[in-house]
C-alpha cells in the first residue's frame, strides 16, 4: 500500500466548463506526480472567501477566477492580503483578462494563467506552487 500525498485544491470559477477543464488539468498533473488530489470546487465567490477564511491553510493550491459575479477574485485575493497573507503564494488567477490584476497591482509578481489556456501552462503555473 503506497502512502500518497493528497494535495487539497480550491477553484473558484464561475463558468462550468472552465472550472472542469481546471479540475481534469489538476487531476491529469497529479497522477502525472504521483500524488492524489482533493478538489474542491465553487462558482460561488463569496462562499469561496467564506472557505478560504475559514479552512484556507488546509488548500495547497487555489485557483481563481477574476471576473465573476458578487465578488472578483481580486477582490478575494485583496481580503486574503489581510486575513491570512500565507495563502498568497498559493494563488494562481485564471483570467483571460490579465491587465485587470496588473493595473490593481502594478508592483507585484502575481501567478496568472491566461485563458484560453493548454496544459503545458496549466502545468508551469502550478508545479512551483505544488514542489
Amino acid at each position: 500500500m503506497s502512502n500518497k500525498i493528497v494535495r487539497k485544491a480550491l477553484i473558484i470559477e464561475d463558468e462550468a466548463t472552465v472550472q472542469s477543464i481546471l479540475s481534469a488539468f489538476l487531476q491529469r498533473y497529479l497522477g502525472e506526480t504521483g500524488e492524489a488530489g482533493d478538489i474542491r470546487t465553487l462558482t460561488d465567490p463569496v462562499q469561496g472567501l467564506f472557505d478560504l477564511t475559514t479552512n484556507g491553510e488546509s488548500y495547497d493550491l487555489i485557483l481563481l477566477d477574476v471576473r465573476m459575479p458578487k465578488l472578483t477574485g481580486d477582490e478575494i485575493y485583496n481580503s486574503l492580503a489581510h486575513v491570512n497573507p500565507a495563502l498568497l503564494d498559493r494563488v494562481i488567477f485564471v483570467t483571460g483578462f490579465p491587465e485587470d490584476l496588473r493595473g490593481r497591482w502594478p508592483d507585484k509578481e502575481l501567478n496568472v494563467l491566461e485563458k484560453p489556456f493548454r496544459y503545458q501552462a496549466f502545468r508551469e503555473r502550478v508545479a512551483p506552487i505544488l514542489a
